[in-house]
């Protein structure tokens, strides 16, 4: 087996045991369970590519994560790893005592308030997954934090839906929208059914998505075009144009991923 095929299969056990262990954690806020089944596939994305793009040993700042998979996650792979949310979710009893178990510091923040709770310099890299798409709020600030808080030469790993994909496209070709329903404003005004996560404000293209970084001092390294579904070998001739489609075009994928990175001087 070589080295590459090893880290891949060191990544996938590491996310199998933290499905198990978040899972077993009942919360008052969500089904654990089925959130994580959802998304598995990108958990294991998230996974290789920070252990791809940050060494051993690192420490690492995970923003949004809710139910703590990929804290949990890097934690086995041997990362220092802090694990942030906003506090109603950081702050539920299971989720603190779960983090606890697993020996992984905890930073209740709402993202919209700067400063970041954390001094210059704090973290080798920071991630950054499936969040930046649900801020109803400028997010240049928070960014800046980022770059902040970061270590010379850190790094910041994004995961975010892609505004081009060919699902929107399609959607707005039929003169339909993409984003949640005006319902679901409404339901988000009540504590009852306000969603923490369900609402997507505002998804980038991959230029726009470069900008915000770049313009807060974060320097794109790598980008690629993925989907939040893993591939199906067995998938009827329709999924299989679909996916011929991907390969001749990766920039209509659903999703996106990239890593930026702080100057080292």
């Amino acid at each position: 087996m070589n080295l590459e095929n090893s880290s891949s299969e060191r990544c996938k056990h590491a996310v199998e045991q933290a499905l198990q262990k978040s899972a077993s954690s009942e919360r008052g806020y969500e089904d654990a369970a089925s959130y994580n089944e959802t998304l598995k596939s990108t958990f294991h994305r998230t996974l290789h590519d920070v252990a791809a793009a940050v060494p051993p040993g690192a420490r690492i700042l995970e923003v949004g994560a809710f139910t703590g998979v990929v804290s949990i996650a890097l934690k086995q792979l041997g990362y220092s790893v802090c694990a942030s949310d906003i506090p109603f979710v950081i702050n539920d009893e299971a989720t603190k005592e779960l983090f606890k178990k697993e020996g992984i510091d905890v930073l209740p923040h709402e993202l919209s308030q700067v400063p970041f709770l954390s001094a210059d310099d704090s973290f080798d890299a920071i991630v950054f997954c499936e969040v930046l798409e649900h801020l109803n709020f400028n997010p240049l600030p928070l960014i800046g934090e980022f770059q902040r808080i970061l270590r010379p030469g850190g790094a910041v790993y994004c995961a975010t839906p892609n505004l081009a994909s060919i699902k929107n496209r399609t959607f707005l070709f039929r003169g339909k929208a993409f984003y949640n329903p005006i319902e679901h404003l409404e339901w988000n005004l009540t504590p009852e059914t306000g969603m923490s996560v369900g609402l997507h404000w505002r998804e980038y293209t991959k230029a726009e998505m470069c900008q915000l970084f770049e313009s807060r001092g974060l320097e794109m390294e790598s980008h690629y075009y993925c989907n939040y579904a893993a591939s199906n070998p067995g998938m009827n001739p329709r999924r299989q144009l679909v996916s011929l489609m991907y390969r001749l075009f990766p920039a209509f994928m659903h999703g996106q991923a990239a890593v930026f990175r702080k100057s080292a001087s």
